[in-house]
């Protein structure tokens, strides 16, 4: 009898797995399920804010391409933010709390990027008024566009400054090298010693030349139609290269520039994945290959199709 006793006496320790599952219970039923679940009240207020959040993730994603112009687009998708958040009217109270925060995070975060200031590259701002599509600075005062306009004027006259002095470097080394001899030598320097009564007029003539014919070309600029916004600004300047020479060569420069880190951070994402431990002994040359052949491949795709 004492045996029989002792064989069904649980054990402790299955006593105490017994009294932990009861106490548990409540989170292996359907009725402890429902306190782990959100409330009604929670699930509205989460379908809310992912609506209010839909722009903002439309922004990002286009924020991070790579394959077209992003950073000329910023002033003006800030600004739709801006007032797509504010035009909407909410009830709740975390609703109209989360709209003034993001409103005033908007506002604190893109201030310097787009605002013109004398004392700032204004590198965000002369990217857009570089983009055909957004040329005529809308978000911008009256006065700060004349500002743009004359910061713009001043570096394409630059630009073409530049490109003079280099031409004529390539020239006179060419004809140094072509027609030099010591007649044309000697004359050459009692011409530069003896000077000409014109020759500053020339050069001041000239110079007024070239500042007339960039203003004209930043004026005509700014003096057409934007571009469609569905159009590729960077087609547009490859059209139109003779028409704006020195704009087309600021544009280059600054429309290349991406608006987030994301490209980069693909790219050595991909290099990571490729020079892993088990990869370790691969030269840099052929960690160069590797990755461009995986950044390239839907291209390799398409022509094996």
């Amino acid at each position: 009898m004492a045996e029989a006793e002792k064989s069904v006496r649980p054990k402790s320790s299955k006593v105490w797995e017994l009294f932990t599952l009861n106490q548990s219970k409540n989170s292996v039923t359907q009725r402890g399920k429902r306190y782990l679940d959100l409330k009604p009240d929670q699930w509205s207020l989460l379908e809310e804010l992912s609506t209010i959040l839909k722009p903002f993730e439309c922004v990002t994603v286009f924020m991070s391409g790579q394959k077209y112009a992003t950073i000329s687009a910023i002033p003006p998708l800030v600004k739709g933010l801006l007032k797509s958040t504010q035009s909407s009217a909410y009830e709740s109270a975390p609703l109209r709390a989360f709209q003034l925060t993001a409103v005033q995070q908007l506002q604190e975060r893109w201030k310097r990027e787009t605002a013109f200031s004398d004392r700032a590259s204004n590198t965000v701002i002369l990217a857009t008024v570089l983009d055909p599509r957004f040329r005529k600075l809308k978000l911008l005062s009256i006065d700060e566009v004349q500002h743009v306009q004359n910061k713009l004027q001043t570096m394409a006259l630059q630009e073409r400054r530049k490109m003079d002095v280099q031409q004529h470097g390539s020239c006179s080394v060419t004809s140094t090298y072509t027609t030099a001899t010591e007649s044309t030598l000697l004359a050459t320097l009692i011409d530069s010693l003896l000077g000409s009564d014109g020759e500053e007029e020339d050069r001041a003539n000239k110079d007024e030349d070239v500042h007339t014919q960039v203003r004209n070309e930043v004026l005509t600029y700014f003096g057409k139609i934007s571009l469609a916004k569905e159009e590729n600004p960077l087609l547009w300047w490859k059209a139109n290269n003779d028409r704006y020479p020195m704009l087309a060569r600021l544009a280059k420069s600054y429309l290349c520039i991406p608006a987030t880190s994301t490209p980069s951070e693909r790219l050595f994402s991909a290099a990571g994945n490729i020079a892993s431990k088990k990869r370790a002994t691969l030269s840099q040359e052929h960690v160069d290959m590797l990755t461009f052949l995986h950044c390239n491949a839907k291209c390799l795709n398409k022509g094996s199709e």
